[in-house]
């Protein structure tokens, strides 16, 4: 495929799949909502309708604009603009799809018409980097006790399958991320990640159970990529994909998405930015409040309230956040503390309200648990993060 056409075919590929999520999910571009907004600093103000509207549908054009126009760096510029507002406003807007699609579209856009090479390599390294460190996250027992189980009930009932893959998978991902940047491996590399994508769609697509729907698109769009990225007989040398050649945004994406991550085994960066993708591995939380305090939540919250003892209930944030915005809950203490305080202000028997969170499993704060009040929540929400 002549490197124009390739070009062409990788920027609607990543917009396109953007634009996609991005229609799935409009209730987390929007602020008239029940689940709260966390901004990263208090002078990124959400948009109050109907700006927010506005911006998030000149998000969508920018990116259709991006797919179709032969020269995209303007609509680029202008949702990456957006878009870098937006995520400012509202942390859980840093979903991994969403971070992934923005770094290649800025790469894609600075590059320009002069350095494509060097955009396909930044695009070739934030691919490479999401197969190696999403098998890395998923090296822990919660994958091999609870994900995995989960995601293949569909397939099979047996445990000595998900015992067995609860091994293999996180193996086979750190595999195809090395095997993609070496020429010997290349090509059996691409066809086993189109094989798990497919497999991925069978578990949790419309054939499957259903779930997390903003990531179907997502796993069309990689097996997309790796097919436009990595087969081609201008094979890049694994020296060209990891430091890249003249391209000064790319040490920017490799710090990203190739360092940084190594942070997050100590608990300081973010698991979401770390592409810690279906790993069962990331901080959780839920709010336990008492039956008045139930009484006095809005009904279509209620929804997501179970009882567990007399006088004791429990408000599931993942299926909260599932439920009014069709993503996860970005996962961390900083963005529980400001849904629970979200429940403190609404219930007049705040000190009913505790917010329990467990720490992912790592080598800092590891399988630690949080037991807080709504006292000590509104400077716990207000911390950066």
């Amino acid at each position: 495929m002549p490197t124009q056409s390739r070009s062409h075919w990788l920027t609607a590929t990543v917009a396109f799949g953007c634009a996609a999520s991005l229609l799935l999910s409009p209730k987390l571009w929007l602020t008239t909502r029940l689940y709260p907004l966390t901004p990263v600093s208090p002078i990124f103000v959400p948009f109050h309708p109907p700006y927010d509207s506005i911006a998030y549908f000149a998000l969508i054009a920018a990116l259709l604009l991006a797919a179709i126009l032969p020269r995209p760096r303007v609509p680029i510029a202008a949702f990456a603009v957006i878009a870098v507002t937006l995520a400012l406003q509202d942390q859980s807007r840093w979903q991994p799809w969403f971070y992934q699609y923005l770094l290649m579209l800025l790469a894609i856009g600075i590059a320009g018409d002069g350095k494509k090479q060097s955009a396909f390599n930044t695009c070739r390294l934030i691919v490479v980097a999401i197969y190696i460190w999403s098998g890395i996250s998923k090296l822990n027992p919660a994958f091999a006790n609870s994900t995995l189980p989960s995601m293949a009930e569909t397939l099979t009932k047996s445990q000595a399958f998900s015992h067995a893959a609860a091994v293999f998978i996180p193996l086979l991902e750190i595999a195809l991320g090395c095997g993609l940047l070496t020429k010997k491996f290349r090509k059996a590399a691409l066809i086993t990640a189109i094989a798990m994508h497919v497999f991925i769609l069978a578990t949790i697509g419309p054939l499957g159970q259903r779930h997390n729907s903003v990531v179907w698109p997502w796993n069309l769009a990689m097996i997309a990529f790796v097919t436009i990225l990595f087969n081609n007989r201008e094979a890049a040398l694994p020296g060209d994909i990891v430091w890249g050649s003249h391209f000064a945004f790319h040490k920017v994406v490799l710090l990203l998405v190739g360092i940084a991550p190594v942070l997050s085994v100590v608990n300081r960066w973010d698991s979401y930015l770390s592409f810690a993708l279906y790993s069962g591995n990331s901080n959780s939380a839920d709010i336990f409040m008492s039956d008045t305090s139930f009484a006095e939540l809005p009904d279509t919250l209620q929804n997501y309230v179970y009882d567990v003892s007399p006088n004791l209930n429990r408000l599931s944030i993942n299926e909260w956040s599932y439920g009014e915005l069709n993503v996860p809950p970005y996962p961390e203490r900083r963005i529980f503390a400001n849904v629970a305080g979200r429940i403190c202000s609404l219930t007049a028997n705040a000190s009913d309200v505790k917010l329990v969170t467990q720490m992912k499993f790592g080598l800092a704060d590891s399988n630690r648990s949080y037991s807080e009040g709504c006292q000590s929540l509104t400077a716990e929400s207000q911390s950066p993060p």
